[in-house]
């Protein structure tokens, strides 16, 4: 599991972590996330989707938040086990995340958050070459987030992709662009604290 950087953090959801399942479960209710991620399933549905991630190493979901307090849901993958890698050229331990924010008090720094999550990836995975980011090309809010992450990080955007499920848009952010922007602003934690927080 990645360890995010202070004072992000990270909670595993497993089939065994009911109330986990349920906060899940409540944000994917939510018409923001209705919209973002398409998944607004009943508990059964939920606790069937969590079983099924657990049913291999693909996939992993955790709920993000700061000094206990849970603010969103984040799902972390192995690109080259996903569809998405026969869209690009998948370095082998590239690592996907897919997620949303929950907590109205959250909105405003899924920015932070992206940016924390990926140094918690690279530095929990030092094998990993990039991570990668595949919203629905026509969610112009997320397009706009990882657009921003761009900027911060020395992202890439690919292009849209089109996946068996959705048009997607494809960016990836790689480990030796990140590093040496980071460098170049301060480090990790000056990033963070500019980019804003709890």
């Amino acid at each position: 599991m990645p360890t995010l950087p202070s004072p992000w953090e990270l909670t595993p959801v497993t089939p065994d972590t009911p109330a986990e399942i349920d906060q899940v479960v409540q944000w994917m209710a939510r018409p923001h996330v209705q919209f973002a991620m398409h998944k607004d399933w009943d508990r059964a549905g939920w606790q069937a989707e969590i079983e099924f991630q657990f049913s291999d190493s693909k996939t992993r979901p955790f709920l993000v938040g700061q000094h206990g307090q849970r603010g969103g849901y984040v799902e972390l993958y192995r690109a080259a086990l996903d569809v998405v890698a026969d869209y690009y050229d998948t370095p082998d331990l590239d690592m996907g995340m897919h997620g949303c924010i929950g907590e109205p008090d959250y909105f405003g720094y899924a920015l932070p958050f992206w940016v924390a999550l990926i140094a918690g990836v690279f530095e929990t995975y030092p094998e990993c070459t990039g991570v990668i980011s595949d919203p629905s090309a026509a969610n112009q809010l997320v397009r706009a987030l990882d657009r921003g992450v761009c900027k911060v990080v020395d992202g890439h955007e690919l292009g849209e992709v089109d996946l068996p499920h959705k048009q997607a848009a494809l960016f990836r952010f790689e480990r030796e662009n990140f590093y040496a922007a980071m460098q170049r602003q301060g480090g990790v934690d000056v990033v963070l604290r500019e980019l804003g927080g709890h």
